[in-house]
């Protein structure tokens, strides 16, 4: 009997809803302890907003994000000082077009979208403001570590000659042409309501030039979580 290969395109979806499950699981207990310290657990979702540095031509991109967080209170620092380990599935790239005059008033349009797929375990340090009754104010930066999971490249081209439209395209794996594993430094502010609500919105700064000529992962998370 032949074994049958696990479709990659299948490893995104397996693996979130392992992660959720998981997450329904732990947030089912509220709270768990760890060290000595009571840990919280959130989920969130939301957009992510990307490019990749050094193209002149780049017009960004939007995509999704979601995953769970973590809260470790750290009091001998200070009772509003925490970390906070996350899991993230999102994605990122770049999307580019340039359009060039090929004679006579014809125009041709090259336009390449770049999309992405990550794991992301960013490990922030955080600090917690209280402004108002219910409301707070929290910062947070640490590092981040990234890995490709999937996704694919698009290159179209769309031009006129002679009074006729033109067009065509291909399409490839984009981590073909892109390194699976990328690290950065990830900064973010966010508000809390209730106590449970908050709003987040993070920028990732990639530290490893991911495709040719040199250019590195940015992108601008906004997202909605709810703590238990």
């Amino acid at each position: 009997m032949k074994r049958q290969r696990l479709n990659r395109h299948m490893l995104f979806p397996m693996l979130t809803v392992i992660m959720l499950l998981s997450a329904s699981h732990i947030c089912a207990q509220r709270n768990f302890s760890l060290f000595g310290k009571d840990v919280s657990v959130g989920v969130r979702a939301g957009i992510t907003y990307s490019e990749i540095s050094k193209s002149n031509y780049s017009d960004g991109k939007i995509g999704w994000l979601i995953g769970a967080d973590l809260e470790i209170p750290v009091e001998k620092v200070s009772e509003n000082f925490f970390i906070q380990p996350s899991l993230l599935f999102l994605s990122k790239g770049d999307k580019c077009s340039k359009s060039s005059n090929v004679g006579d008033g014809d125009i041709a349009t090259v336009e390449t979208t770049e999309n992405a797929i990550f794991l992301e375990i960013p490990v922030m340090a955080g600090y917690r403001l209280n402004i108002a009754e219910n409301f707070n104010l929290t910062f947070n930066a640490g590092p981040y570590f990234a890995f490709g999971l999937g996704g694919k490249s698009k290159l179209g081209m769309d031009s006129g000659l002679w009074g006729s439209s033109i067009g065509g395209g291909y399409e490839i794996n984009t981590f073909d042409s892109m390194k699976r594993f990328d690290f950065g430094i990830g900064l973010g502010i966010g508000f809390e309501i209730l106590q449970s609500w908050n709003i987040g919105m993070n920028y990732d700064l990639g530290f490893v030039p991911v495709v040719d000529g040199g250019g590195k992962h940015r992108a601008l998370l906004l997202s909605v979580g709810y703590k238990f």
